[in-house]
């Protein structure tokens, strides 16, 4: 996927992307959403891109825009992670590889109100994605978290076949 597209995937008018902010970008891989991301913040933002892969986030840069990129591995299913309170937590393609998707929800509640998703409209699981999280299934997930609010943003036909769809989750201008 090309900057440009996730950027058009997780671009809304329900975040005051005018002001600097902090953002943690789990999974960040490679950084396509990462950077995605940094092109809508304010200069003067700083985002933290958490990957298992040390390698991987060596290939992002450190800033974009004025936005400042820190990167941290680190585990995301470990409880032994430790972010930073941030304003928003992007998961881009994250969420259908972990296995216990609840209990990561209720610890980053803690950390953020606003959530930004990225997901596959997928109802089986497949070896790219183990645990499948369409969109009524975010939902779910979100509500038992104590999250009530999830939108749905934009979709988009998947290069994988079926559809990609971004959501905003948490609290939110509206």
């Amino acid at each position: 996927m090309k900057i440009t597209e996730a950027t058009a995937l997780i671009r809304t008018p329900l975040i005051e992307w005018a002001r600097p902010q902090s953002w943690c970008d789990l999974g960040s891989g490679s950084g396509t959403f990462t950077v995605a991301l940094a092109q809508l913040l304010a200069p003067g933002s700083t985002i933290y891109a958490v990957d298992l892969d040390r390698r991987t986030l060596e290939g992002i840069p450190d800033q974009h825009d004025g936005v400042e990129i820190r990167k941290i591995v680190g585990d995301l299913q470990s409880s032994s992670l430790r972010l930073p309170p941030v304003d928003g937590i992007l998961m881009a393609n994250t969420l259908h590889f972990i296995q216990e998707q609840q209990a990561l929800l209720r610890r980053l509640v803690s950390v953020a109100d606003c959530f930004l998703i990225v997901e596959y409209e997928r109802p089986r699981p497949n070896r790219w994605g183990p645990y499948p999280v369409g969109f009524e299934r975010l939902r779910q997930l979100f509500s038992e978290a104590g999250v009530e609010r999830v939108e749905r943003l934009a979709t988009r036909p998947s290069l994988f076949g079926g559809t990609m769809y971004s959501a905003l989750a948490g609290r939110f201008r509206r």
